[in-house]
Parts: C-alpha cells; sequence; structure tokens
C-alpha cells in the first residue's frame, strides 16, 4: 500500500510594490527547504496583474515529515511572512484523509512544545 503524498499551499493577495519582495524571500526559505529530507517539491509563483497573487507551495513524501518541517526553523520564517501580511493568506494543507487550514500549524507547533 502506498503512502499519498501530502501538500501544503500558501496563497497571498499583496501590493503590486511588496510583490517582488515577498518572493524574494520565498525563493530562499524554498532553497532552504528543497534540502530538506522528506521534501518531494517547493514551488514559488506569482501573478503580477492589479490583484498580485504569490503563491507557496511544499510537497512532502509523508505527513510526519510535514509535521517535522512546521517545527524548523525555516519554517518560523514562513510564519512571520503569514503573520506580517497585511491581508491573511489562504493556507492549505492536503494531508491523506482530510484538509486542513491554519489551525493544523498551531496543533502541530503547539504539540511540540
Amino acid at each position: 500500500m502506498s503512502r499519498e503524498r501530502v501538500q501544503m499551499t500558501i496563497e497571498w493577495l499583496v501590493p503590486l510594490g511588496q510583490a517582488r519582495s515577498m518572493t524574494m524571500a520565498l525563493h530562499s526559505i524554498a532553497a532552504d527547504t528543497r534540502t530538506i529530507p522528506g521534501c518531494v517539491g517547493c514551488s514559488v509563483a506569482a501573478d503580477l496583474t492589479e490583484r498580485s497573487t504569490v503563491r507557496y507551495s511544499e510537497e512532502w513524501r509523508t505527513e510526519e515529515d510535514l509535521r517535522r518541517r512546521m517545527q524548523s526553523d525555516t519554517f518560523s520564517q514562513l510564519i512571520m511572512l503569514i503573520e506580517e501580511a497585511a491581508q491573511s493568506p489562504q493556507i492549505e494543507f492536503k494531508l491523506p484523509h482530510e484538509t486542513r487550514g491554519l489551525d493544523f500549524v498551531h496543533e502541530v507547533r503547539a504539540a511540540a512544545k
């Protein structure tokens, strides 16, 4: 029986003037994340129309890999970008048996303390 991969997607609506700095920060995080064991892929995309959308995605081999990732220092950098956003981003975690939101982050990080 094969395990389903898990995915995290975060999508921000940002002012056009902030899109470049946001994507640069995310590319830096993505570069570090790709080296973490269990990471299958990591991407950053931007749609720079009048409502600039910046999308960040990570795919992990297992839910446990994703949970370990969420307890790392580089994940704290993502949390900072989420918290500093003028408008709350959409956050989605596609897990094998359910889809979760930001509550999943709070649950995993609280369990680690």
